[in-house]
């Protein structure tokens, strides 16, 4: 006996919900884990812009630890795992223009308030979220607060680089060059040190869980040797006091006389430390201010000063005032004179966290200090600028709060493989 035929409509029923189960059904089969997207990120990006993922993986690390930070600014104005920079908001002048202390800490002479000069906001370096738009035809405010685009955005400056050394290969030793060009950076010694230490992390490896819950691994490639085809190593100037491989540049402060009265002089103090009297102390500091503008401050004779100025997006290191001279930066003159200060690049009223390359120089430069100068790593001798106490009771108010609430303590404390201890 013939089976009864399913009416017509019947058929056309089942068809469509044939093919509307299909289209729920996802494309592949081992869909990527929610947990993995960025990771797959990575990966993805590597392969459209030709950069070996593990160099795309090293970069992002130095510079975010992979960490989205919601969409927010670095302390220097960088968006996303990659450190996308837009300085375009940033205000110019350094917080040694705010409140009402002396940085020298002296009530015997007025405070020194020069007219702070304009952050050089124009610097190719200090905008590569624009050039990233260029390149990769996203938008600047996709590229500042989505993670997938902002790592495209990355790789195509890496692609760039690479372009334009002429040098083409998937191997990633041959992309150590394109690396130290990644911070901007015109000078050899600053590339070559950023670059030293994104290709130790790729030869040590790295997993994390990032701060929105992604789990990103980097496998270690030990017997990696990156080819340097366009200089040497990061070699420290001659006059610096810094730790080998740091690549220290010497920008001196100057001591000058610049008015007629015997105290008209800046904008440190000579000495003979530690023969004269011990060094007790490194005060951490932040410059709400660009490096280029520190820079030309603490060359003002008529200005404050420090020992050493860090860059945020490689970490680059100057020194301005050798550690036998007092420099003027704490406002207290007791802890001038027994502490060496370290400005960091950045503006903490504006930003919520701090590159790990700038972590990294400044933590190996505050263990060889401390070394040097035997000053226990402890939160008793290591200080934020706001644990500086006020020299009377009524300069206190005018004390300052950097380097602010983002800066991480517990890691930089990590990083010097020092205990932490709280006060």
């Amino acid at each position: 006996m013939s089976r009864p035929r399913r009416p017509a409509t019947a058929v056309l029923a089942v068809a469509i919900l044939t093919t509307s189960l299909a289209a729920a059904v996802p494309a592949t089969a081992d869909p990527v884990a929610a947990d993995a997207q960025r990771q797959q990120a990575f990966a993805a990006a590597a392969a459209e812009f030709g950069v070996p993922e593990t160099v795309l993986l090293g970069v992002s690390f130095l510079q975010s630890r992979w960490d989205a930070n919601a969409g927010t600014p670095s302390v220097s104005a960088g968006f996303g795992p990659m450190h996308l920079t837009d300085v375009t908001a940033a205000p110019p002048g350094t917080h040694h223009d705010d409140g009402a202390e002396d940085a020298r800490g002296d009530e015997a002479r007025p405070a020194l308030r020069p007219q702070a000069t304009p952050a050089d906001l124009a610097a190719p370096a200090l905008h590569t979220v624009d050039r990233a738009a260029e390149l990769t035809g996203v938008d600047a405010g996709t590229l500042r607060a989505d993670p997938t685009q902002n790592i495209r955005g990355g790789a195509a400056l890496l692609a760039a680089n690479q372009r334009d050394l002429g040098v083409a290969s998937a191997n990633p030793a041959d992309w150590y060059d394109a690396v130290a060009r990644y911070g901007g950076t015109t000078e050899p010694a600053a590339g070559a040190a950023f670059a030293d230490e994104v290709f130790a992390t790729i030869q040590a490896g790295a997993e994390r869980i990032t701060d929105d819950g992604q789990h990103v691994r980097l496998a270690a490639q030990p017997g990696l040797t990156p080819v340097r085809r366009h200089g040497g190593g990061p070699a420290n100037d001659p006059m610096t006091e810094c730790p080998a491989g740091l690549g220290c540049e010497w920008i001196p402060a100057p001591y000058a006389q610049y008015g007629p009265n015997v105290g008209d002089y800046g904008n440190h103090d000579l000495s003979n430390r530690p023969e004269r009297q011990q060094i007790k102390y490194i005060v951490i500091h932040d410059t709400e201010g660009s490096y280029a503008t520190t820079l030309r401050l603490v060359q003002d004779p008529t200005y404050v000063s420090w020992q050493y100025t860090l860059r945020s997006a490689d970490g680059h290191v100057a020194q301005h005032v050798q550690r036998k001279d007092v420099a003027w930066h704490a406002g207290n003159w007791y802890v001038n004179a027994k502490a060496i200060g370290l400005e960091h690049e950045g503006f903490a009223a504006q930003g919520t966290w701090v590159t790990e390359a700038m972590y990294r120089s400044s933590a190996k430069l505050v263990r060889y200090l401390a070394r040097q100068n035997n000053i226990p790593l402890d939160r008793q001798h290591i200080l934020g600028h706001d644990n500086v106490p006020g020299t009377i009771p009524s300069t206190v108010r005018g004390m300052h709060w950097d380097p602010g609430p983002y800066w991480d303590w517990d890691h930089y404390f990590d990083l010097m493989h020092a205990p932490f201890r709280q006060f």
